[in-house]
C-alpha cells in the first residue's frame, strides 16, 4: 500500500512539478517575459499540474511495461480517466477494513487534512488579531493617511484600514482579502524620511491593486497541500518574488515620482528596516516589504530589484494583447502536455508523468 502511494502518486507528483518548473523557466527565459502577472501565472503551473496527476488514472500501453528498463514519450490526458485515478489502484476501499495498512493510510490522510485546516484557521485568526490590534483614524496618523489616500485615488483602489503593531514585526504588511488592513510599526516610521514612507506605503498599496493578498493565499494553500514536494516551495518562492517585482512596477506607474528617487528611497528604507528590526519577518501570505539584505542571495536579489525599478517605464508594465494571448496558449499547452517516463525495476513499474 505504501509502495503503491509512493510510486503511483508521490514520485509522479514531484517529477511533474520538477519538469513543469523547468519548462516554465525555460520558456520565460527564451521569450524574455517581463510581465509579472504572466510570470506568476506560469509559476502556478508546478502547483496546479500535479493535481491532474492525482485526478487521472494512467494506463500505459503494455508495450511500455516490462519491455525495457526505461521508456519515455509524450501524451495528452484522457478526459475519460479524470477523477478515476484511485480506481483499481489498491487505495479505494471501505473505511471498515481489517487490513492495518488501510487503517494507517486513512488515519494519516485524515491527520494531514485536519492539520492543514487548523494551520489555515490559525493563520487567519493571527492576521485578524494583528489587523485589530490598534486601529488608527486619519486624525491619529495624518501623514500616513495623506500618503495612502493620494495613491489609492490614483490607482482606483479602496484605501485600507490602518493598524499599528508594537510586536517584533517591524516591516509593514497587508492582511485581509475582502477587508484589507495595512499593519505598520510606529518605531519604523520614526526613523524613516518622508520619501521612504511614501515608497513603502505605495509598495504595500500596489499589492492591493494587483490582488496579491488573494493570490498569496491560493498559492500558500496549494503549497501546503503539496507539503512533501520541494518544487512546490520553489514555485511559491518565485511567485512571492514576482509579486514584489510587480508591485514595484505599479508603484513606478502611479506614484508620479522619478524612478531614481523611488529606487533610492526603497533601498534606504530596506537598509533602515534591516538595522531597526530585532525580530523575524511576518510569515505566511501577508504582503510585506520583507526584503532582508542579510539573508543568503539577498544582496543579489536586492541589486536586481533596484536595477529592474530603474529600467521600468511607466507606460510599459504589462504585455501587449497579442503576446499575452500567445502566452495563455503556451500556458494551456504546458498544463495538459505530459512528458512521461516508465522505469521498470523487476516486477515494479514506476510511471512518472
Amino acid at each position: 500500500m505504501v509502495l503503491t502511494i509512493l510510486t503511483g502518486y508521490i514520485l509522479p507528483i514531484m517529477y511533474d512539478s520538477f519538469v513543469t518548473l523547468a519548462l516554465v523557466l525555460f520558456f520565460l527565459f527564451i521569450f524574455r517575459i517581463k510581465d509579472s502577472g504572466i510570470r506568476i501565472l506560469f509559476f502556478f503551473l508546478p502547483l496546479i499540474k500535479p493535481f491532474l496527476i492525482i485526478a487521472e488514472k494512467f494506463e500505459p500501453s503494455p508495450n511500455f511495461v516490462n519491455d525495457k528498463p526505461l521508456n519515455s514519450g509524450l501524451r495528452w490526458p484522457d478526459p475519460t480517466n479524470i477523477f478515476t485515478g484511485f480506481r483499481d489502484s489498491g487505495i479505494e476501499s471501505t473505511l471498515f477494513v481489517s487490513d492495518i495498512n488501510y487503517i494507517l493510510i486513512i488515519t494519516a490522510i485524515a491527520v494531514i487534512i485536519v492539520t492543514l485546516i487548523l494551520r489555515w484557521i490559525n493563520l487567519y485568526l493571527f492576521y485578524r488579531k494583528l489587523a485589530f490590534e490598534e486601529k488608527v483614524a486619519p486624525e491619529d496618523a495624518p501623514v500616513i493617511y495623506s500618503i495612502m489616500n493620494k495613491f489609492a485615488k490614483r490607482t482606483t483602489i479602496k484605501p485600507p484600514d490602518i493598524s499599528l503593531t508594537h510586536r517584533r514585526y517591524i516591516s509593514p504588511f497587508i492582511v485581509g482579502v475582502r477587508s484589507v488592513t495595512m499593519v505598520l510599526s510606529p518605531s519604523l516610521f520614526e526613523v524613516l524620511e518622508h520619501p521612504e514612507k511614501e515608497t513603502i506605503i505605495h509598495h504595500e498599496l500596489s499589492h492591493i491593486k494587483r490582488k496579491d493578498n488573494l493570490i498569496s493565499w491560493v498559492a500558500m494553500m496549494l503549497r501546503d497541500v503539496l507539503f512533501f514536494n520541494p518544487f512546490a516551495y520553489i514555485a511559491y518562492f518565485l511567485i512571492r518574488t514576482e509579486q514584489d517585482s510587480g508591485s514595484d512596477k505599479v508603484m513606478v506607474k502611479y506614484s508620479g515620482r522619478p524612478v531614481r528617487e523611488i529606487a533610492k528611497s526603497l533601498l534606504s528604507a530596506i537598509m533602515k528596516l534591516k538595522s531597526t528590526s530585532s525580530g523575524d519577518a511576518i510569515t505566511g501570505p501577508a504582503q510585506t516589504l520583507s526584503f532582508n539584505p542579510g539573508r543568503f542571495f539577498s544582496q543579489h536579489r536586492l541589486k536586481n530589484r533596484i536595477r529592474l525599478i530603474l529600467r521600468t517605464g511607466r507606460n510599459r508594465i504589462a504585455m501587449r494583447i497579442f503576446p499575452r494571448i500567445m502566452m495563455f496558449i503556451l500556458f494551456f499547452l504546458i498544463l495538459i502536455l505530459q512528458i512521461f517516463f516508465i522505469i521498470n525495476i523487476g516486477d515494479l513499474s514506476i510511471y512518472l508523468r
